[in-house]
């Protein structure tokens, strides 16, 4: 038999029967969508997912700071040092800080004493707490060093009572400032009982704020953090001569575990639904050959009682297996790339299109191979039936 005439053949009893084949069909093109989404977008919604995982529990960020104790220094970071680390690659973020532990604040006849952070705009993207009203320290607060602040929210209850500050007036030392914002969201104690002021203010105006003590820093993966803080001390050692034992940088190996742990169980639970889904659609095929073999029983008596070989007709049953996945296989193809299309701009990440294209074609051999393994047997079930027995059945 020519290879045209068995495929022609097979294509039209697959198309007799399609409606037997629905369900098999559905289940093999929801798998391979899947697979395609899941193997193109994997990396880039991975990374997305762990930008907001890692927020609860700010995994990838790190801070620089001095030991005195280990080696005498002033115990200050320069300009130059954030604009260094700001060229490393993978850096997300770095704010530079200044602080004071306590600080007096009044408003009307309220007194209390919170903690003083000088930031710029850098800062918020280093630090899980959002807006709740108002605004944050910008850019503009900054390079125009007003007197402006943002307080936490242990702030907001004991000089406001928890009414909203935004536009009041409070006194800070002995300077008024206009508060603009108000923090929301998950709050460490040091930022919930502190006020935010723009970092060139702090260090014109206040006493001990002038040189920058400590260097926040976020990197945009969890994956780089190691290195990346590796870089970090590399680039500050190098900043800083002679004093390169009394350089400090925390990060967070543990909350890193922790985000990469459910990152991991979520992709681990979506993979295995698809390998379900792809199996059942196989065991399907395999079901669905073996009742096609029950119904076309004489038929091949017929066909070995004329001189069709053993092996003709277990092609003949093993094209259409094949050819019955392999259509699941591009249905689910079309599906997967229009469901990357949407995806990739919904979710505001990049796709490779080498990336997608490996999916496509590694998508359509396995379901090749899986239309090959599905109808294996019953294949080898239908060429070994004996002519009369066939002839007879009913």
């Amino acid at each position: 038999m020519k290879l045209y005439d068995l495929f022609s053949m097979c294509w039209r009893l697959v198309l007799r029967n399609r409606r037997r084949y629905k369900a098999v069909l559905a289940g093999i093109a929801v798998g391979t969508a899947g697979f395609i989404v899941i193997q193109t977008m994997g990396q880039s919604v991975e990374k997305k997912m762990g930008e907001h995982l890692d927020i609860l529990g700010e995994a990838t960020v790190m801070k620089a700071y001095w030991d005195l104790e280990e080696n005498y220094h002033p115990g200050q970071f320069y300009k130059r040092d954030v604009a260094r680390l700001k060229q490393i690659p993978h850096m997300m973020a770095v704010a530079p800080v200044v602080s004071l532990p306590a600080v007096d604040a009044q408003f009307h006849t309220t007194e209390w004493s919170p903690g003083l952070f000088g930031v710029d705009h850098s800062y918020w993207l280093t630090q899980t707490p959002h807006v709740l009203k108002g605004r944050l320290i910008g850019p503009s607060d900054v390079v125009g060093r007003k007197y402006v602040c943002v307080l936490g929210k242990d702030v907001v209850g004991y000089l406001f009572g928890g009414k909203d500050p935004v536009g009041q007036v409070i006194r800070v030392g002995n300077l008024s400032f206009t508060v603009i914002g108000t923090l929301g969201g998950v709050q460490h104690t040091d930022i919930k009982r502190s006020i935010f002021i723009p970092i060139t203010t702090a260090q014109n105006l206040f006493q001990g704020l002038y040189w920058i003590r400590e260097i926040y820093m976020r990197v945009d993966n969890w994956d780089r953090v190691d290195w990346a803080r590796e870089q970090v001390l590399k680039t500050l050692r190098a900043s800083h001569t002679g004093y390169e034992d009394g350089i400090r940088v925390m990060h967070y190996p543990k909350r890193i575990q922790k985000v990469q742990a459910t990152a991991y169980l979520v992709k681990l639970f979506i993979v295995a639904a698809l390998a379900v889904t792809i199996i059942l659609g196989g065991l399907g095929i395999s079901n669905v050959m073996l009742a096609a073999i029950q119904d076309r029983t004489r038929e091949i008596g017929l066909r070995k009682a004329l001189g069709a070989r053993e092996e003709v007709i277990m092609l003949q049953f093993l094209t259409e297996s094949t050819l019955i996945s392999f259509v699941a296989g591009a249905v689910g193809v079309l599906a997967g790339v229009l469901t990357v299309e949407i995806l990739k701009n919904q979710l505001e990440v990049h796709v490779s299109a080498a990336s997608l294209l490996m999916s496509v074609v590694i998508g359509l051999l396995f379901t090749a191979i899986l239309g090959i393994v599905s109808g294996l047997y019953p294949s080898i079930k239908a060429s070994r039936m004996d002519s009369v027995t066939a002839m007879r059945f009913e």
